[in-house]
């Protein structure tokens, strides 16, 4: 007796199992393990996803950077003091508020982020590197495309 294969999913469920695979391999140790070998840092996954929101927000407040992550404050509190102690984040007075302080990447917070930036790229260029360039074009877009309309769709609900 054979087994039937499932039947295909509708569009709609096929972006959504498609976006669970790949966020869980993305998510996956040797994933992360790959890139940061290629960016010659040593950098967990947490501290990567701090420095890259502390980069697009700052200078931030913690409680405002632990918002944006949907983390509570006290466990970024802990991820950012690890990546102080390692000089890749600087903590300066709030000039608006002095009792508060302002998170920002120092130089090599920057160099960094920018070095987990192109091992990125460079992964992903590795995945794709059998497609045609048009294929990767359009794929770029309409990730651009659904990132932008998941965006919409946040600030409107």
């Amino acid at each position: 007796m054979s087994v039937e294969e499932p039947p295909a999913p509708e569009p709609v469920g096929q972006i959504e199992q498609a976006l669970g695979a790949l966020l869980g391999l993305t998510r996956t140790p040797r994933f992360a393990e790959t890139v940061r070998q290629r960016a010659g840092a040593d950098v967990d996954r947490a501290g990567y996803a701090v420095l890259v929101r502390v980069a697009e927000l700052g200078p931030v407040r913690l409680s405002e950077l632990a918002q944006y992550l949907g983390l509570d404050v006290s466990t970024v509190s802990r991820q950012v003091q690890q990546l102080e102690q390692r000089g890749l984040v600087d903590r300066t007075p709030d000039p608006l508020d002095g009792r508060a302080a302002l998170l920002d990447l120092s130089d090599r917070g920057r160099e960094i982020t920018l070095k987990m930036r192109d091992a990125w790229c460079e992964t992903v260029a590795d995945v794709v590197k059998t497609w045609k360039p048009s294929d990767i074009a359009r794929f770029g877009s309409l990730m651009d495309r659904f990132v932008a309309d998941v965006v919409k769709f946040l600030d409107t609900n």
